[in-house]
């Protein structure tokens, strides 16, 4: 047990599931399609009816055809490759195989089988025949096993699956006329044998396969690109002290000589080997586990003692230096010409946004023109994971103070053009997300190196959330009200009824006092 003054952390993973139509009862694959792969796919996410009202037979299918998915997600990351000819002569034998087992009992008359061939000879005399006959049973192929091939091995593989047709339907022609002996060339067809599975013949399971199965299952839930680079950089460091990734080598006494090792030789806090390190290997195997990849993590029962800190001020700004902090703010737009206008303008509202919503400096950073919105005269922000992170990955409104709408941030907003309000240019989400990031940690560079509020005890932009959080409970705003405003997850099942209208917050957020800058 840890005492009062330890910690241990643990994560927590959500798996997909099937989704039930609540009208028609009928379970449904329903997921998003990985923030890098939308512009290939060309859409946001998958759904595809898993054709049964039976909770067990909908978990089946979905494991089925999610596991398909991934592998497609994975082929198109790698890019098109070259197949080899035994791996295209493999696949079309399913062609062969699914068509002989369906028909096994009875083929159907002779003559349709004669039809058959003589269109299939007519398909390899036309221009785009083998394309017109088989490149939707060719692509049906390549789907299940998530290959994504070069041109010219999906015309060879066009061919091959032709030469899989007419065989099959000679036979059947055979098995017409009363003749049910075995087909002597049946054997031609190799086994087929994915990458996966030649790689698992020889190969046990390794740090490497189960973070690119995480990272698949991560990024198609519509999680941040950023704990996949973060995540990798950890698993390295293991990889690195370990000499080795094979994970059924590992044991818990050496995850707990290399925590060890990062506190001790590498000279990491206890805090961030338990949170980052520790957390970032542990969730990767337990994602291993949970996909029967690994029957054992090496990481359960390890624990990093992490002592509390020791805290010697308040987390929130002071008067001072919020004062100090929101005139340097003022002026921010007639000063120092070589900083971009973008930036400029950062440093004149985000401030004052987060002194007046508590808000984390990457949510203003993210904000656009677009998240202005009225009701009944007043105005609101709205903080959301359409236009980048939110750690909560739930939108939520922010009435604007009045002193805002004094000091113009209204106005501001309202003349701007459409889009980001910091920062401009980016062509997708996930590169919105690194400008918006660059934004606030550069807010972060100011406030520090050239306003000089240099206390490293506190964070030059969390710390507003301190101070709000504060402020709210000395002028009596309710904390459902606060956490609310903050995004803050409430504990109790009851915070998941019911909203919190525009005027009720800004009822509350209208009692904070006025920043006064001059005495």
């Amino acid at each position: 047990m840890p005492t009062p003054t330890q910690r241990s952390y643990t994560v927590t993973l959500k798996m997909p599931s099937p989704y039930k139509d609540p009208l028609s009862g009928i379970f449904y694959l329903n997921v998003r399609v990985p923030t890098d792969l939308v512009g290939k796919i060309g859409r946001r996410k998958i759904l595809k009816s898993l054709r049964t009202r039976d909770p067990s037979e909908a978990k089946q299918r979905f494991s089925k055809e999610y596991a398909t998915l991934q592998k497609q997600w994975t082929a198109l990351r790698a890019g098109p490759k070259p197949l080899p000819h035994k791996q295209l002569v493999a696949l079309s034998g399913r062609i062969y195989s699914n068509l002989m087992d369906i028909l096994e009992d009875e083929p159907g008359e002779a003559e349709i089988w004669h039809q058959v061939l003589r269109l299939s000879q007519q398909a390899e005399a036309a221009v785009n025949g083998f394309e017109q006959w088989y490149g939707d049973a060719a692509d049906q192929l390549l789907a299940e096993e998530g290959i994504v091939p070069d041109r010219r091995s999906r015309e060879r593989l066009l061919r091959e699956v032709h030469n899989a047709w007419t065989q099959a339907a000679e036979q059947q022609l055979k098995r017409a006329g009363g003749d049910y002996s075995e087909d002597p060339a049946a054997t031609r067809f190799p086994k087929w044998k994915s990458e996966e599975q030649a790689r698992n013949t020889n190969e046990r399971p390794t740090l490497t396969a189960l973070f690119e199965r995480w990272r698949n299952d991560h990024l198609s839930e519509g999680k941040s690109a950023k704990t996949i680079t973060d995540f990798s950089q950890k698993l390295q460091s293991l990889k690195t002290y370990l000499g080795h990734e094979d994970v059924a080598r590992m044991t818990n006494k050496e995850i707990s000589e290399w925590c060890q090792y990062l506190r001790d030789e590498k000279g990491l806090a206890s805090k961030t080997v338990s949170r980052k390190y520790l957390a970032a290997v542990r969730a990767i195997l337990r994602h291993g586990q949970a996909n029967f990849l690994i029957t054992t993590n090496p990481t359960e029962g390890v624990v990093v003692k992490v002592a509390k800190r020791i805290i010697t001020r308040p987390k929130g700004f002071t008067d001072e230096e919020t004062k100090k902090i929101l005139l340097a703010s003022l002026a921010a737009l007639e000063q120092n010409s070589k900083v971009s206008k973008y930036n400029r303008l950062a440093r004149r509202w985000l401030p004052w946004i987060c002194a007046y919503t508590g808000a984390r400096g990457g949510e203003i950073a993210q904000l656009r023109k677009q998240d202005l919105s009225w009701e009944d005269e007043i105005p609101w922000l709205t903080i959301t994971p359409e236009a980048g992170t939110v750690k909560s990955r739930q939108f939520r409104t922010v009435p604007v103070h009045p002193h805002l709408q004094e000091l113009g941030l209204t106005k501001f907003i309202s003349d701007a053009p459409m889009g980001y309000l910091f920062h401009s240019g980016a062509q997708n989400l996930e590169q919105a997300i690194a400008f918006s990031s660059n934004v606030r940690d550069k807010i972060a560079s100011w406030v520090r190196h050239e306003v000089g509020v240099t206390d490293n005890r506190i964070q030059p932009n969390h710390a507003w959330r301190h101070r709000f959080k504060t402020l709210g409970r000395n002028h009596a705003i309710g904390l459902e009200y606060l956490d609310a405003l903050q995004g803050h997850t409430g504990k109790g099942a009851s915070e998941d009824y019911g909203e919190y209208s525009i005027r009720a917050l800004y009822r509350e957020i209208c009692k904070l006092p006025r920043v006064e800058l001059y005495d």
